[in-house]
């Protein structure tokens, strides 16, 4: 009994060793197709009212639904794109591109003389006009340093710069000067500022754009919001400045 034990515990490995030698009408089992890899969900559309975040860095890649920003320090953040996003386009100006007519925002500091000289200004599509309007401070807690958002009436170059005319509907008057939001409905007042600039001064064109814009190695500035499953949105883009020229090859 026990020679026929040690036999057939042979026999059974041998069998387990070499599985071909099962019985042929047993029909194979194929292998398990191989798991496509997990992708993360598109980006839902951003909550109201949720903490708003902005960032600023190069972009390192877009693929889509998504977009991965590198930030100072070598951080890097992906930030989520959608159909609703506003794309705009930077583009430097000279000052001759300023013309009568054109919708700006100016950014300018109001002196102990009280005269306004400019920061910054940017020019902005015809689509924005009214946008924005008036003449109001940046911070609250800084009220020298103003935004005016108004229609340009008037260039006059001069010395080492010259003066731009932008006329804005205000809210109301005070100490003799309209300022202030555009009120609705269009009632307020009728301002109109003029302001010193200086060569040198960044002078902007902020234009529409749109994803094919969205190239590795462009500057970005980005506003976004959490969508409910709390991933960060961007409600509006800025390309700030684009991606530099490829290298030429050398054969």
């Amino acid at each position: 009994m026990r020679a026929r034990t040690v036999c057939l515990t042979l026999v059974s490995g041998v069998l387990f060793a070499f599985p071909a030698l099962a019985d042929p009408a047993v029909p194979a089992v194929p292998p398990a197709a191989p798991s496509a890899p997990a992708t993360a969900p598109p980006p839902g559309a951003p909550v109201p009212g949720m903490p708003a975040q902005r960032f600023r860095g190069t972009l390192s890649e877009f693929d889509g639904p998504f977009l991965t920003l590198k930030l100072e320090g070598r951080k890097t953040v992906t930030l989520g794109v959608t159909a609703d996003t506003r794309i705009v386009h930077n583009h430097s100006l000279a000052l001759g591109n300023l013309q009568a007519g054109s919708w700006v925002g100016v950014a300018a500091l109001k002196g102990a003389d009280g005269k306004l000289r400019a920061l910054g200004i940017r020019l902005y599509p015809a689509s924005m006009q009214g946008q924005g309007e008036g003449a109001y401070a940046l911070d609250p807690a800084n009220p020298m340093r103003l935004l005016i958002n108004g229609t340009i009436t008037g260039v006059a170059p001069g010395g080492i710069g010259g003066t731009l005319t932008v006329a804005f509907h205000g809210a109301a008057e005070a100490t003799g000067d309209c300022s202030g939001h555009a009120a609705p409905g269009g009632t307020g007042c009728n301002g109109i500022a003029a302001i010193q600039f200086a060569r040198g001064v960044p002078i902007l064109s902020i234009e529409s754009g749109d994803v094919s814009a969205l190239v590795p190695g462009c500057v970005l500035s980005v506003s976004t919001q959490p969508d409910a499953g709390g991933t960060p949105v961007a409600t509006a883009i800025t390309i700030e400045r684009d991606a530099p020229p490829p290298k030429p090859v050398v054969p």
